[in-house]
């Protein structure tokens, strides 16, 4: 298993090397005192690296920043990274775990502990890889096939993830109060073009909408997820205001910039709505999860209703 650590304290690099080169381990250890050595290691290194070990408090670039930097190369997207940190503040570990932190390890390190972490990573790391090679088959084989409108699809949009995942992550956030701000995102007029677009056009009119949306989150810290029933779901973490009106612009005007006209059927992109799903900041990782799983069944349940009412009129 080869191993990247970037930590600027000397002793830190020590006590893995004599941790995780030992015959049991057996882990190739690749060692950076900062994150801009540890980005020229990726860049040139023909053998990639199977998990990475980040220090949070690195000079210049951080540990977080070097964690969100590594989550954009796409061979790196899910390959496990443990953050090192003698901080147990609630929105520090919630910026690293929204950088797409897997796990933490606390200072001062206990090598036993460091040890079955690792183990741990690299199964999830083999077991990620059989994933995303079953769905790459799965992919294939279904590429063609109806998709219901109500479905809480998975895209391929970077730095968007599906809806398990996302409520997931917040459930196994530290326990404390953090500053987020939830918000839904409603894609108008989507059913029609489910009804007359095909499979993998309704996909992409997905996936052109998403792109659009990170790209106007960027530089914030985010989360998004489609829901199902032409509504993403995202999460900004952060104490300033979530400013809606910024959001939904650049989202728009990226998409019409960006619209393939031939790969979504359609002519002009669909009509975004953002809405902030609610004026409270700070949230518990489960009471966040919560209200946003509240509020896509409310939005569930209005679409059903919507639906009742137009076919009582169809039939009179």
């Amino acid at each position: 298993m080869r191993i990247l650590a970037v930590d600027d304290d000397p002793v830190v690099l020590d006590l893995l090397r004599n941790a995780l080169t030992t015959d049991e381990m057996n882990c190739e250890l690749v060692c950076c005192e900062s994150a801009e050595e540890a980005i020229d290691v990726m860049e040139t290194d023909i053998n990639p690296f199977d998990c990475f070990l980040l220090d949070i408090m690195l000079p210049g670039i951080d540990g977080i920043e070097l964690c969100d930097n590594i989550r954009q190369v796409t061979e790196y997207r899910t390959t496990p990274i443990i953050i090192i940190t003698a901080s147990r503040e609630p929105n520090l570990m919630g910026r690293a775990f929204y950088a797409g932190a897997t796990d933490f390890v606390t200072k001062p390190l206990n090598g036993l502990d460091l040890g079955a972490r690792i183990n741990t990573a690299s199964m999830l790391n083999d077991s990620m890889l059989r994933e995303r090679q079953a769905q790459h088959t799965l992919a294939e084989m279904t590429a063609k096939m109806r998709i219901r409108f109500d479905e809480a699809l998975a895209l391929q949009a970077e730095g968007v993830t599906d809806l398990k995942t996302m409520e997931n992550d917040l459930l196994r956030l530290p326990q404390g109060c953090y500053a987020m701000h939830l918000f839904s995102l409603d894609v108008e007029g989507l059913r029609d073009v489910h009804e007359h677009v095909s499979a993998p056009a309704f996909r992409q009119h997905l996936e052109h909408v998403a792109d659009a949306a990170a790209q106007a989150l960027d530089g914030m810290s985010w989360k998004l997820a489609y829901a199902g029933n032409g509504r993403f779901a995202g999460i900004v973490m952060g104490r300033a205001r979530l400013n809606c009106e910024d959001i939904h612009a650049k989202a728009t005007a990226t998409l019409l910039a960006n619209w393939d006209e031939a790969r979504c059927e359609a002519e002009k992109p669909p009509v975004l709505r953002m809405t902030a799903l609610s004026e409270q900041r700070l949230w518990s990782g489960r009471s966040a999860g919560d209200h946003l799983h509240n509020a896509l069944n409310d939005f569930t349940a209005m679409e059903a209703d919507d639906m009742s009412v137009g076919y009582a009129i169809a039939a009179e």
